[in-house]
């Protein structure tokens, strides 16, 4: 054990990490790079199969949150380059060690993590109850997961039980925690999740981004900026995954997916003037400006 807390996991691995390093973390089965480990890279094989444990240890203590979160078995990788003269780039990305897996973990058990949805709604619920721990949200942590278990006894299809979970986080957030709780809380989780290049259009770039994983089914998006209102995007989406009725809409994946994908993620943002459409469609604009700020975890229609 190298910590309690998900917080001491993460730090645990950030301390081990070297940018220049050529061995990293993977799933032995998909090659997917898992939450707390992705983005980062170790300078001996010792020091990432260390980090490949505590990536289990990690995931392990998020199950008791969500029981859902999919199986990984993280082996470590090194990267070589091509041996010079030879053409021959076999040696690159081959794993080099065997799996850190715990024996007591049912290897055989459905992961989920070929399904991308799943995979990051289970990314951002961890980033999400990592981000509360941290910050002694304890009331906020009991809420939602009362409220979660409660529904996931309705939910007939396992599948979607990570929608319920992030729709549930995200009333419970609203209702536990003031707007600037709220705002801290997400871009400290956004910084928790795998890191992505900042994009010129964050806005843009998320909607694309969430609709590849359908999370939407479509969406339509205009910009426009001046120097008195800053950036002002009109959204419309079209098929939300996640049921949330005509009346509050959870914004929560789209929230904090533009926050890390935004250059200075500390800047004002805020959703407004939100319209619900029927049948998971919604219209809203998003504002980057203090004056409109909030509203990237949970809002409500602009006549509630």
């Amino acid at each position: 054990m190298v910590g309690t807390t998900l917080r001491e996991i993460r730090h645990h691995i950030e301390r081990l990490a070297n940018d220049g390093g050529e061995y990293y973390v993977v799933c032995g089965r998909s090659g997917e790079r898992p939450v707390p480990v992705a983005g980062h890279r170790f300078a001996t094989r010792t020091d990432a199969a260390d980090a490949a444990r505590a990536t289990e240890q990690y995931r392990a203590a998020l199950r008791r949150y969500d029981p859902q979160l999919p199986f990984y078995d993280p082996i470590v990788s090194q990267e070589r380059s091509p041996r010079r003269g030879t053409g021959d780039d076999r040696g690159s990305d081959r794993p080099v060690a065997e799996p850190a897996g715990d024996p007591s973990v049912d290897q055989d058990q459905p992961t989920g993590e070929d399904n991308p949805l799943i995979s990051f709604c289970h990314d951002v619920s961890g980033a999400v109850f990592e981000s509360l721990s941290a910050r002694d949200h304890a009331d906020a942590e009991r809420a939602i997961m009362e409220t979660y278990l409660a529904a996931a006894e309705a939910t007939t299809d396992r599948n979607t039980l990570c929608l319920v979970l992030l729709e549930t986080m995200a009333a419970e957030l609203e209702e536990q925690l003031h707007a600037t709780e709220r705002t801290a809380l997400l871009r400290a989780a956004a910084a928790n999740l795998s890191p992505v290049e900042p994009a010129d259009d964050p806005v843009e770039a998320s909607l694309a981004f969430l609709d590849s994983l359908s999370l939407v089914r479509d969406y339509g998006i205009t910009r426009d900026s001046d120097a008195t209102t800053g950036d002002v995007w009109t959204v419309s989406i079209r098929g939300y995954a996640i049921e949330c009725g005509t009346q509050r809409f959870p914004t929560l994946p789209l929230g904090i997916d533009i926050l890390r994908r935004t250059d200075a993620p500390t800047a004002p943002l805020g959703v407004t003037d939100v319209t619900a459409l029927g049948d998971g469609d919604w219209q809203f604009v998003l504002a980057g400006n203090s004056e409109t700020a909030g509203g990237l975890v949970c809002t409500r229609r602009a006549d509630q």
